[in-house]
Order: C-alpha cells, then sequence, then structure tokens
C-alpha cells in the first residue's frame, strides 16, 4: 500500500484544515481522514481524487505514476482486484509458483 499519510498531514497543515473539516467537506464517517493520515487505510481512486482536488495535491505525484511509469498500478476491475488479494495471500514461495505458472498459460493462450 503506497503511503500517503504525511503529504495529506503536511497539506491540511499548509491549508490550516483540520481532520474533522475535511471529512464534514467529503461527507466522510469519522475518523476516516485520521486512518489516511495514519496509513491504516487507503482512500480508493475517486476519493483520492477527491481528496486531492480539495488539498490541492497532483494525484499523480501521489502514486508516482510519471516518476515509476507505474500507470499500469490501477487496478481496473473486481476481477483483478480479487486476484491481486489472492495472491497477496500467498507465501513468498507460493507467490513464485504462481508467476511462473500464470506466465506459461498466457504463453499458450497468446
Amino acid at each position: 500500500m503506497l503511503k500517503i499519510g504525511g503529504i495529506l498531514k503536511a497539506k491540511m497543515h499548509e491549508k490550516d484544515i483540520r481532520q474533522k473539516e475535511l471529512e464534514d467537506m467529503m461527507e466522510l464517517d469519522q475518523r476516516t481522514i485520521s486512518n489516511y493520515c495514519n496509513d491504516i487505510n487507503f482512500p480508493n481512486l475517486d476519493t483520492l481524487s477527491r481528496l486531492c482536488n480539495i488539498l490541492e495535491i497532483d494525484i499523480n505525484d501521489i502514486l508516482e505514476i510519471h516518476a515509476k511509469g507505474n500507470s499500469d498500478i490501477l487496478i481496473q476491475s473486481d476481477l483483478e482486484m480479487k486476484l491481486l488479494e489472492d495472491f497477496r495471500k500467498l507465501s513468498k514461495e507460493k507467490q513464485k509458483e504462481f508467476l511462473k505458472a500464470s506466465s506459461c498459460i498466457i504463453k499458450i493462450v497468446e
């Protein structure tokens, strides 16, 4: 998970916006911003986009899309999310095995 808490806290301080105020502006549940600021949770892309607009943060900078050329990190479907969640539950050894098997399957399918 990307760590954005420090960026959010710094921008909120710069703009003199309190967590509660930001939650009210965005109509979020109590402590949601606190969880983002403490890197407990990461907002979905819609929420992140709204946060970035309010705090005047370039979303590309926060996601490091341009710097690392990783625009493909954005999950595009529930199926991709499910696959990623299941993959992350595997041990490192099983992840390696999965990747080898996946590469073989992709070559066959192509």
